[in-house]
C-alpha cells in the first residue's frame, strides 16, 4: 500500500463521517481507513462469506486470518449488499462481522462494526433512494443512518411492535 491510496482512503472515510454524522474513535477511523486501502487494490470475495467464516471459526484460525475476513465482511455488507441480501439479512452479516472481529481480539472493531459500516456506505452513496425493504434491513442490523432516514418518515424499529418484526408509525 502507498501513501496515495492511503490518503484516498483516509479522505473517503472521512467523508463517509461527514454524511453519516457518525464519530468514529482515532483508532477506527485509522483502522478503517486502512483496510478500505488494502481493498481498493485487491479482490473482495463476497462468496460463501458464511461458510469461510464458519470454517475459520471451527479450525479456531489464525488471528490474521480471523481479521481478514471479519475486513471482508465489514466491507461487504458496506458496498455489496444487494448481493448478500440474496443469501441472507445484512444483520446476519453484521453479526457474523462483530463475532469475527471478536474472536480476533480486535473488541474495539466488534463494538463499532456498524457505525464503520455506515460511514464507508455513507460516503459511497449515491443520491438514490434507497428501497424500504432494504433500510429496515439495514435499521434491525443496528444501523443509526437506516434509523433515521426512517425516522424522518416518522417509521420507528424496536423489538415491542406489532406486527412482528418491530415497525411502528409515530403519530404526527
Amino acid at each position: 500500500m502507498n501513501p496515495a491510496t492511503l490518503g484516498i482512503a483516509a479522505e473517503f472515510v472521512r467523508s463517509g463521517i461527514e454524511k453519516a454524522g457518525i464519530p468514529l474513535t482515532d483508532t477506527l477511523e485509522a483502522y478503517l481507513s486502512i483496510t478500505f486501502a488494502r481493498f481498493l487494490q485487491s479482490e473482495i470475495r463476497v462468496d460463501m462469506l458464511t461458510v469461510r467464516i464458519t470454517r475459520a471459526m471451527d479450525e479456531r484460525a489464525p488471528r490474521d486470518t480471523m481479521r481478514a475476513l471479519a475486513d471482508e465482511c465489514l466491507i461487504a455488507t458496506a458496498f455489496f449488499g444487494g448481493r448478500l441480501r440474496r443469501a441472507g439479512a445484512i444483520r446476519h452479516y453484521v453479526a457474523m462481522g462483530q463475532m469475527t472481529y471478536d474472536a480476533a481480539d480486535l473488541t474495539e472493531q466488534a463494538y463499532g462494526f456498524v457505525h464503520m459500516r455506515d460511514v464507508i456506505a455513507s460516503a459511497a452513496e449515491t443520491e438514490e433512494t434507497e428501497d424500504r425493504r432494504v433500510l429496515l434491513d439495514q435499521a434491525r442490523a443496528g444501523s443509526q443512518t437506516a434509523r433515521e432516514e426512517l425516522a424522518s418518515e416518522n417509521v420507528v424499529i424496536g423489538p415491542w411492535a406489532k406486527p412482528s418484526g418491530g415497525l411502528i408509525w409515530r403519530r404526527q
